[in-house]
This record gives C-alpha cells, structure tokens and sequence, in this order.
C-alpha cells in the first residue's frame, strides 16, 4: 500500500463528495487543535500540518473500514 497521495487533475469540492466531506472533517480538527500561546492569542499552524491533516480526513472518509490507527501513524 503506498503511503503517498498523488494528484493528477484539479480537485472539485462538490457538495456530499469526499473531498468536501474531508475538507470540513479537516477545518473542524484544526479549529479545535489550534494552540495558543498563553497571552491567548491564537498560533498559526503550518501548511505541511494542514496538508497532512486534509491526507489524513481524506483517507478516513474515502475508506470507511479504514483503521484510524494507522493513518493517524502517518
């Protein structure tokens, strides 16, 4: 199994289709782990976090008897 997501063409986020689904999984995780520092003002996190995070809804939503486990290894 390969660990590496490859696109070939532009994603369209259409309405109930998976990229969508994993796009709102993703903006809902990164709004409830978003660290702040202790003034409590908001920290930003990095592009390669959401790029890993939006890989990592998107395999969960695409493969619904995925082990959550293992993804989260990646």
């Amino acid at each position: 199994m390969s660990d590496k997501t490859e696109i070939a063409n532009p994603i369209k986020i259409q309405d109930n289709s998976v990229e969508r689904i994993a796009f709102e999984l993703m903006e809902k995780i990164a709004n409830s782990e978003s660290s702040y520092y202790e003034d409590g003002v908001g920290k930003p996190n990095s592009r390669e976090y959401y790029l890993k995070l939006y890989n990592q809804c998107h395999k969960v939503v695409y493969s619904r008897a995925s082990k959550i486990d293992e993804i989260l290894k990646d």
